[in-house]
């Protein structure tokens, strides 16, 4: 099964997948004039905008968002991606990280651009949504596709096996090396530690607290953790690396030259290439198709506003998390070899100017704060997809809920190498049709969003038109 899950994933991030999604960014990125870079201040300043009627704030959609980006990718899946394509995967995923930026500034706009409203008059919308509403209902079954692999990759894939799977074999890590004698528990003729069970409970008891609530709820969580999270975890980083300004050079060397001049020539760069497009990918769901879902609820934004919203979340995501957490690994000497959540253990522990039980376990807060909110935000993404297929269907949405909690329950006692794969598959797979729903209402983005600029233009320059005239009759009268 793992060979098999592994040709899979080898032929789903194959070249034609790597250029559909640089390809639609580097795209945007032009046709929109650099967009992105150039009001990205103006994007910070609308995130605190106040919202309105029935939905969510900006900030709240925006936390949402990273609720379900800033997970196990942004430590786990950096250290693989470094162990699989080397130092110059960092690169690789910083790129796919600022040419996702456009393609997450188009998916905010048709959000909220083709976004619907449910009976109880609150927003909704997504891929699947805009796909219909923009290109009409004979590209419906674009959108099934999307919606169908969106439900299964939040079920089976991406928001639960991974996230939990990875926390208990972090815990499970952390408790073996650290505690020797820490008690076990005979589960299926496996000896698994008793506070892996435990924790696997927890986070089932946990996530369907919020599972089962409505979205506005899951926002406020997240507007709370995810700032609380992220912000410890890069006071941590920006410690260890002013502690190591001087081998950040070299380190710096390192990345461009693996990402440039691999050891192993084409096979090295095509290495470094899909390990960091696919794990930058995984960590910021840039075309990924899951940030609009959270986009369209938001209220008091104009498309355009919230398009610039939604690209905030590859800054804070991949140009801030992942980087930090690749640059500590990489200059901290003999972390890398460790793999996985241990290689940013082993950094943690080898630089904080604290005891090694107390390093490592900051890593497992962080980790499981960071996956937590992930399967809480793709409960939401799954559940929005699973409504597009099934007319809102009250019954079906409580089964899916049901199902997802369970999953959870069950999804520490899979291995994690697998489940890795197969999220990376589920992950390509939904990028295909949201790709290509935005390239086909790419011409709508941006008509409509450098439109929108040209008018502004021309209503300063009506307004400075105006006030000369009026000087110049205030000057004749006296």
């Amino acid at each position: 099964m793992e060979r098999l899950l592994y040709l899979l994933e080898r032929a789903v991030w194959s070249w034609p997948l790597l250029c559909l999604i640089l390809g639609t960014g580097l795209y945007l990125t032009v046709r929109l004039r650099f967009l992105p870079l150039r009001r990205l201040k103006k994007a910070m300043g609308l995130l605190f905008r106040p919202g309105e009627g029935t939905g969510v704030t900006p900030f709240g959609a925006l936390c949402t968002t990273l609720s379900a980006t800033i997970g196990t990718g942004n430590l786990v899946g950096v250290a693989s991606a470094l162990a699989l394509g080397g130092p110059g995967a960092l690169f690789w995923m910083e790129i796919s990280a600022v040419t996702g930026m456009a393609v997450k500034y188009a998916e905010g706009f048709l959000a909220v651009r083709f976004r619907d409203r449910d009976p109880s008059g609150r927003p909704f919308g997504g891929p699947a949504t805009y796909i219909v509403r923009g290109l009409g209902p004979r590209w419906r079954p674009l959108a099934v596709c999307f919606a169908a692999l969106g439900a299964a990759a939040g079920l089976c894939g991406v928001g639960t096996f991974v996230q939990v799977g990875s926390i208990t074999a972090c815990l499970s890590g952390y408790l073996t090396r650290c505690f020797p004698g820490a008690s076990h528990v005979l589960l299926a003729g496996r000896s698994v530690p008793a506070a892996v069970v435990v924790t696997g409970l927890g986070l089932t008891l946990a996530s369907a607290l919020l599972i089962f609530r409505d979205i506005r709820v899951i926002s406020r969580v997240s507007a709370l953790l995810v700032p609380l999270m992220g912000g410890l975890y890069l006071l941590c980083c920006l410690w260890i690396l002013m502690g190591r300004l001087q081998v950040l050079p070299a380190v710096l060397v390192r990345v461009i030259r693996g990402a440039v001049r691999p050891e192993a020539a084409f096979g090295g760069f095509f290495g470094a290439v899909s390990a960091g497009v696919s794990r930058g990918v995984f960590s910021n769901e840039a075309g990924l198709g899951t940030a609009p879902i959270a986009a369209a609820s938001a209220e008091g934004v104009t498309p355009a506003e919230q398009g610039l919203v939604s690209m905030t979340a590859s800054v804070f995501d991949t140009l801030l998390v992942c980087t930090m957490t690749g640059l500590v690994i990489l200059s901290v000497e003999g972390s890398l070899a460790q793999g996985g959540s241990w290689a940013v253990m082993e950094a943690f522990s080898a630089a904080l100017p604290l005891p090694t039980v107390c390093a490592r376990g900051l890593v497992v807060v962080c980790l499981t704060l960071f996956a937590f909110t992930t399967v809480v935000g793709w409960s939401f993404y799954g559940l929005r997809c699973l409504e597009f297929l099934t007319a809102n269907n009250a019954a079906a949405a409580l089964v899916y809920r049901i199902v997802y909690v369970v999953t959870v329950f069950f999804a520490p006692y899979f291995p994690v190498q697998s489940l890795w794969m197969a999220a990376n598959i589920c992950n390509g797979l939904m990028a295909v049709p949201n790709l290509i729903g935005i390239l086909l209402l790419s011409p709508v983005v941006i008509r409509e969003t450098l439109g929108t600029r040209r008018d502004f233009r021309r209503l300063i320059s009506c307004k400075r038109l105006i006030f000369r005239r009026k000087t110049d009759i205030i000057k004749y009268n006296q």
